[in-house]
């Protein structure tokens, strides 16, 4: 369960322009809420899991979700995690992105400055060493790479009932086919909506679903080869093809 360590109040109507929260979660989901704040969420251990209503991401330690204000999302942990969420008043104007949301490359620095930032009181006065370290942060979001580890869902529910499936079962095989007869359409139908709600063809969603899977094992300490087997790939050297295809680099140096 969620144990905060930040107190009660709530930071959408903190006085400063940047506050944070240090929480330990364990096996935790939250029901889907928003702010008025932009958010930026990051997990110093563990693995975050984020879904707003048009998709996912899964969050590893070298990577954060920028969440811009009053957009539904909900979080939740497989296992221990530490978190640290930092709430951004909109009137700073440093959002990186103008969609929802985006993930961010966490480098060494920004990594120090978001759990420096997460901890401190929430009255600091503008000008003071702790606003000056918040700017510091800010400026180094906005120069951060992107990183696309995000699954976009579908909506109609025949997509919903496959992602289901596929969810219960990360390595399964089964072809698109067999998968769309289980809900009652044709494999060209399924095609179709997956092109049409997630701008991705179902193999290239499938690949991405396969490969946001596997971080999560990766985060933890699973060796690549039982990694790739067990999100459905016959051999760790067409996972690494497949993950260096889509992240641009190795899973080695992912979590670098």
């Amino acid at each position: 369960m969620l144990r905060a360590r930040q107190n009660d109040s709530d930071p959408d109507f903190a006085s400063a322009p940047v506050v944070g929260r240090v929480e330990s979660w364990s096996s935790t989901e939250a029901s889907f809420h928003n702010h008025r704040r932009h958010q930026l969420i990051y997990a110093i251990k563990g693995v975050i899991h984020v879904s707003t209503q048009g998709g996912r991401w899964v969050l590893p330690p070298t990577r954060a979700l920028w969440i811009c204000a009053n957009t539904d999302h909900k979080l939740s942990v497989a296992r221990a995690a530490e978190i640290r969420v930092l709430y951004v008043d909109p009137a700073v104007g440093c959002a990186p992105t103008s969609s929802s949301c985006v993930v961010v490359e966490v480098t060494p620095l920004v990594r120090e400055l978001i759990s420096s930032c997460a901890g401190l009181p929430w009255d600091y006065q503008p000008g003071s060493k702790e606003a000056r370290l918040c700017e510091v942060l800010l400026d180094q979001i906005a120069t951060l790479d992107r990183s696309p580890v995000d699954l976009p869902i579908p909506t109609d529910p025949r997509g919903l009932r496959i992602v289901d499936m596929l969810k219960r079962d990360p390595s399964s095989r089964e072809p698109l086919a067999s998968l769309a007869a289980r809900v009652g359409a044709s494999s060209r139908t399924i095609e179709r909506i997956f092109v049409r709600e997630t701008h991705l063809a179902f193999g290239a969603w499938r690949q991405r679903f396969r490969l946001l899977a596997a971080l999560e094992l990766l985060a933890y300490g699973e060796a690549v080869t039982n990694v790739a087997l067990d999100v459905g790939y016959e051999s760790a050297s067409s996972f690494v093809a497949a993950f260096r295809e889509t992240f641009g680099t190795t899973p080695a140096r992912f979590f670098k």
